[in-house]
This record gives structure tokens, C-alpha cells and sequence, in this order.
């Protein structure tokens, strides 16, 4: 729907009701600047051609967390085993600044294809021999796809939105994460369920080569785009300058190590409080899911009308204090889901809503910009995916949702005290280091 709204260059609640079938109707309306006259789909199309290809690699990714102790069970290893891999895939989030010269030198469609391929090769893996260190590669590969498939598909956008109306076409793309356990996670519990642990990478390999060959037909080719950032030792170089590249990366690897803590053993406390089956477990994981989209949905609407500083600053408040309520919802199911319902609401509002402000920070370094948003991410989830069962082991869930609370509280302080766009920051933005 916001597909088709952004396409229309704006409107209400009213445009919403009409719903995803005027979107083929309205694609017309958009062109995509900087590209030749050939034939080329229009921008709200390569939008939807984005949002498949995440979608694919997203239900990759965030599989593990639902179904950890399913694939425990069939891999025949400890439950911390599958954690362990958890955050060893989340450490090659650090690749994700060397994909900022990839995009520079081979361009941004060539990177995001090369992602899905390198997803399909490892899911492979598992498909061929099903095993530990299998399942652990096809994570690795899995988190290196997805470093590189990110920021390229962000500064791709970033270039060819104006910032006013870029919330709205992120939000588009962002629906691939909520949508990843809202038809993903279901589909990966009866693939387990009818075939065993390893069936649901057979899909995820034969989904991912089709959205590779969706995005060659799709996007046009926009040739390479040279920035300071051309080599890794130039990347690093840029993200030494800018002060506010480092504010960025704090900021969200505080919030997602704030979601991570909980996010990790949420499957282990929810089978453990509620007694779930598979099945039940991840219709829970859909209902979050949908969260997740009304978040999205959401911030799409509301950060390019009133700002996407305020309404982040907003909902990371709520969502601090929703990780400490949530532990005290163990008593009744319904509680607890409405509870997770909101507090993935409001997360998905702060990181959606912030990712049209984190393109806008130093606009001459895009590429470089997200991609150190893509090392926090992947950072912040490292910790939290070691950190979370430890912390839940010592002080159980109450004290989970506490160490949520004040990460996700900080992360909004260095929010509201240093992070701001480049036209209204630029004397934060461009300040060097002496």
C-alpha cells in the first residue's frame, strides 16, 4: 500500500484503503531520476522487486529465533549450541564495511544480486549435508548476504528519493522484515514439522535464486557510483571524520542489542510459560509479524509528517518501558502476545522511521553511512544474541526486560543529544577529528 501511496507523491489515510492492487494502476506516476530512456519499470515496481528480495533473506534470518530449540532438537545439540551460531553470524555484520567499496566500484544492482546468490549458495550447503557446522556456514553466509544486500538497496533508494518523501519509500522495503515471520516463520514450521530441520533451506535457496533473477530484470543499471569511500582504507577514512557516523552506530547497536537480549530466548519462554507447539508457535511468530508491519505501516505514514526525529524519540521511549512490562505478562497468553504486539510495534517504528534519518546524515557518503548502520545492527545483535541467554540464565526474564529498558533509554539519549540530519546538523555532521 505505501507503494502505491508513494508513488501517488503523498495523501492520507484515504489513499491506504484502496489498498496493494491500485499499485500497478499508479506506477506510472514515478520515474527514477538518472536513468536513460530505455525501457526501465517504473520506481514503485522496483520498489515491490527490493522488498521480494529482502523478504527472502530476511526469512533466513529470522527463522532461528522462533524455531531455535526445533532445530536444536533436530541438529541434536545443546540449545546454547544454536545460540553460539546465532552470534557468530552476526559478527560478519563487520564485512558490511567493506560492501561500501563493492557498491562503489561494481554498482548497487550487481552488489544486491551477488547477495542473493551468495544466500542461495549457502542454504544449499544444508541441502546437500544436513549438519552442525553446515547449518553454521549457511548462517554465515546468510549474514554476509545480508550486510552487503542492505546498504546497497538503501543508498540505492537514498538516491533516488528526495528526503521528503523517502520514509515512505523505505517503509515499502522494511515490510520484507515483518513479512518474514508473518508468511515466513508459519511456512518454516511445517517445513520442519512434514520434513525435517534442514527442508525449510531447500525454499529459501530456490526463493532467493528467483529474486535474484526478479532484480536483474527489474532494475535498471545505473553504472558504478564513485564517492570518497571508493576503498575500504577511504571508507574508513570517512567514518573517521564524521563524529555523527559514530553517534549512528551507538545508537542503533544499543537498539538492537536492547531487542536482541529478549528477542533470542523469546521461543524458549514462550514454549517454556505456554507449553506452544510448533505450529502455535509460529502463528505467535506471525502475530508479532504483524506488529511489525503495522509498525512499519505506521512509520511510513507518520515520520515524513511530523518528523522523523520526533516520532523515533517517541515511540524508543515507549518501547524502554514495554521491554520492563513485558517479563510480568507470563500468567495469560493473550496478555503476552498483546504485549509483544506492541513492543514490536514500537521498535519497528523507531529503527523504520530512523532510516530515512540515517540517509540523510552525510548524504556524499550514503553508501558508507548505512553501511556502519548495518555493523551496529549486526554488532548490537552479536552481543545481545551472547549476552540474552546468559542474562537469562542469571536473573531470568524480568531482568532481561530491565537490561532491555536501559539500553534502549540510552540509545535514545545519544538519539535526542547528537544525532540530526546534515541541513540541520551540519556543524555535528561535518566536524572532523583532531
Amino acid at each position: 500500500m505505501w507503494a502505491w501511496w508513494f508513488m501517488r507523491g503523498g495523501g492520507g489515510f484515504k489513499s491506504l484503503s484502496r489498498g496493494m492492487g491500485r499499485l500497478v494502476c499508479a506506477a506510472n506516476s514515478v520515474t527514477l531520476p538518472s536513468v536513460s530512456e530505455k525501457k526501465v519499470p517504473r520506481f514503485g515496481w522496483q520498489l515491490v522487486a527490493l522488498t521480494i528480495g529482502r523478504l527472502f533473506l530476511n526469512s533466513g534470518l529470522r527463522m532461528v529465533y522462533p524455531f531455535a530449540p526445533a532445530l536444536a532438537r533436530g541438529l541434536g545439540v545443546p540449545l546454547t549450541a544454536v545460540y553460539q551460531i546465532v552470534a557468530m553470524r552476526n559478527v560478519a555484520g563487520i564485512f558490511s564495511l567493506v560492501s561500501s567499496p563493492l557498491s562503489a566500484r561494481f554498482g548497487r544492482k550487481a552488489v544486491m544480486m551477488g547477495s542473493l546468490l551468495l544466500f542461495a549458495v549457502g542454504c544449499a550447503v544444508v541441502v546437500v549435508y544436513p549438519s552442525l557446522w553446515t547449518f553454521a556456514v549457511a548462517m554465515v553466509l546468510l549474514a554476509l548476504a545480508k550486510v552487503s544486500f542492505d546498504p546497497s538497496m538503501q543508498a540505492y533508494v537514498g538516491d533516488a528519493v528526495p528526503y521528503a518523501q523517502r520514509g515512505k519509500a523505505l517503509s515499502v522495503t522494511e515490510f520484507a522484515w515483518s513479512l518474514a515471520l508473518i508468511m515466513g516463520a508459519p511456512g518454516v514450521g511445517f517445513a520442519i514439522h512434514l520434513w525435517g530441520w534442514s527442508a525449510p533451506f531447500f525454499w529459501l535457496a530456490l526463493l532467493s535464486l528467483l529474486a535474484a533473477v526478479l532484480l536483474w530484470r527489474m532494475l535498471p543499471r545505473l553504472g558504478t557510483v564513485q564517492t570518497q569511500g571508493v576503498r575500504l582504507h577511504d571508507t574508513l577514512r570517512v567514518v573517521r571524520t564524521y563524529r555523527v557516523i559514530w553517534a549512528a552506530f551507538f545508537y542503533i547497536a544499543l537498539v538492537m542489542m536492547a531487542n536482541e537480549i529478549l528477542f533470542i530466548v523469546y521461543g524458549d519462554w514462550m514454549e517454556t510459560s505456554f507449553g506452544l507447539t510448533l505450529a502455535t508457535l509460529g502463528f505467535a511468530s506471525a502475530i508479532i509479524g504483524g506488529s511489525e508491519i503495522a509498525g512499519e505501516a505506521f512509520a511510513g505514514w507518520s515520520v515524513d509528517r511530523f518528523g522523523k526525529r520526533p516520532v523515533i524519540i517517541t515511540t524508543g521511549v515507549v518501547n524502554a518501558l514495554l521491554y520492563f512490562i513485558l517479563p510480568f505478562t507470563h500468567g495469560s497468553l493473550t496478555t503476552a502476545l498483546i504485549a509483544l504486539f506492541a513492543l514490536f510495534m514500537t521498535f519497528e517504528i523507531t529503527v523504520v522511521g530512523g532510516m530515512p534519518l540515517m540517509t540523510e546524515l552525510v548524504p556524499e557518503q550514503r553508501t558508507v553511512v548505512m553501511s556502519m548502520v548495518m555493523a551496529a545492527m549486526l554488532a548490537g545483535r552479536t552481543v545481545g544474541a551472547l549476552a540474552g541467554p546468559v542474562v537469562m540464565e542469571l536473573g531470568g526474564f524480568v531482568v532481561s526486560g530491565m537490561v532491555s529498558m536501559l539500553m534502549m533509554g540510552t540509545a535514545v539519549f545519544i538519539l535526542v543529544r547528537w544525532i540530526r540530519e546534515a541541513r540541520t546538523g551540519d556543524a555535528l555532521a561535518h566536524s572532523t577529528a583532531q
